[in-house]
């Protein structure tokens, strides 16, 4: 039997690696290089740095070498801190320290951000209402109840991505090409120790998410933290698969990543979960243009009550162009398609005006917008109020931290159903 490829050998990170000692080749004649081109011996001097942090791609296969078997593995989105740290506690102090350790991790900043992650997915998004409650019950310590709603919202995940067999089913593939999460010493390994088969009823407390156990009625005492936090794990693992599954298809198997890139992949990823760390939210005072009637040039650039306001104006002109590009459309639709859809939707009831009464930031990507809509019907007026959801995405619908540059605020259309689809308003 072949031994395993180590994360390491991934061809995006062996491309770097090697490029890396190419460059490492000239460093050392650099000095050199500096008597015929003093900018190309300059050029070098980060080259030590760039070395240093080339050491990450050590990190995953040494984390999954011990964890592995334990029901943890690496994956993209999960910090490279937290594996450095718990590779030294399981190291120094033993594996129970380390588990520990990797447990109190998922707190509610790390569920907070992994969760944000899922509105860029079609299938972790329409579950999002169930993974909230699984996360305040998880918060709440009814673990009881989250695991078993994590482990079917799992399975159900994976079903619907794959379009062939759920996270638990024999035949399930979780391996991608050139990825961490879906390598062949994560998540299937992961998915193999959660399948396994407990054939006897167990009253002893669990340690492993055994699903068919849990979901069956034969493990009596897998309510603990330490099987939440690897339910949690695997769930925002197989976020990463999800997105190495859409990238494959996406992408030619030989694509070029220069260091540079794959070196920023990562780093952006800590980025993010710092930006969302020092997130706070609006408080109410600070907004003292609410309630708000007027016109959105009148109100702060950027910000989703503006995008929200801008929108009902183009809805009350009739300008269905522009309205539907502030809607969120997850499938790649031509500028004309979208228009006649926006009209065929948001056409049967004209608001004649709003009001925007508050707001709440509800995420560092994500903001609700309560709204009053004046409609026209059967020679009545008519009052709505609307909860508009509004999320913060990058060109490709992937969801940004609110102070970065390269989003805008985009509108849920389900955030109107009552009134789009109702043959009268009432």
């Amino acid at each position: 039997m072949s031994k395993p490829r180590k994360i390491k050998d991934n061809p995006s990170f062996v491309k770097v690696t090697n490029q890396i000692k190419g460059i490492e080749a000239l460093y050392k004649i650099s000095p050199l290089l500096k008597v015929f081109s003093p900018k190309i011996s300059k050029a070098f001097e980060s080259f030590p740095e760039i070395k240093e942090q080339s050491k990450i791609f050590e990190i995953p296969d040494n984390f999954n070498e011990r964890f592995s078997e334990l029901g943890w593995v690496a994956y993209e989105s999960m910090s490279l801190e937290i594996m450095k740290e718990a590779i030294a506690k399981y190291d120094t102090e033993g594996v129970k320290v380390a588990e520990q350790f990797l447990t109190d991790s998922y707190d509610a900043d790390c569920l907070k951000w992994g969760i944000l992650r899922f509105q860029g997915n079609q299938e972790f998004r329409r579950r999002i209402r169930l993974i909230e409650l699984a996360k305040e019950d998880y918060l709440a310590k009814r673990y009881y109840a989250c695991i078993p709603l994590l482990l079917s919202l799992l399975d159900g995940i994976v079903n619907d991505i794959s379009k062939h067999v759920g996270f638990f089913a024999d035949s399930a593939d979780m391996t991608v090409w050139d990825s961490m999460a879906a390598h062949e010493t994560g998540l299937q390994v992961v998915a193999s120790l959660f399948t396994k088969s407990r054939s006897k009823t167990n009253e002893e407390a669990l340690t492993i998410p055994y699903r068919h156990g849990i979901l069956h009625g034969r493990e009596l005492a897998f309510d603990n933290k330490l099987v939440a936090a690897k339910v949690w794990a695997a769930l925002f693992a197989t976020k990463d698969w999800a997105d190495a599954r859409i990238s494959e298809k996406n992408s030619e198997p030989e694509e070029e990543k220069s260091w540079r890139k794959v070196l920023k992949s990562f780093s952006d990823t800590q980025r993010q979960k710092k930006l969302i760390e020092n997130w706070t939210p609006r408080s109410s005072e600070n907004i003292t243009y609410l309630p708000f009637v007027g016109k959105a040039e009148e109100l702060p650039l950027n910000t989703p009550e503006r995008a929200v306001a801008e929108f009902i104006e183009n809805w009350i002109t009739r300008r269905y162009g522009l309205l539907s590009e502030s809607l969120v459309y997850f499938v790649d639709k031509h500028k004309g398609k979208k228009a006649g859809l926006a009209k065929k939707d948001f056409g049967n009831h004209i608001p004649s005006s709003y009001k925007l009464i508050s707001i709440e930031d509800r995420a560092a990507a994500i903001t609700l917008v309560t709204v009053e809509l004046k409609f026209e019907d059967n020679n009545q007026r008519i009052s709505k109020i609307v909860n508009v959801s509004t999320n913060y995405l990058d060109s490709e619908n992937n969801v940004q931290v609110r102070t970065e540059d390269n989003g805008e605020w985009k509108i849920m259309q389900n955030s109107f159903t009552s009134i789009l689809y109702a043959f009268h308003l009432q």
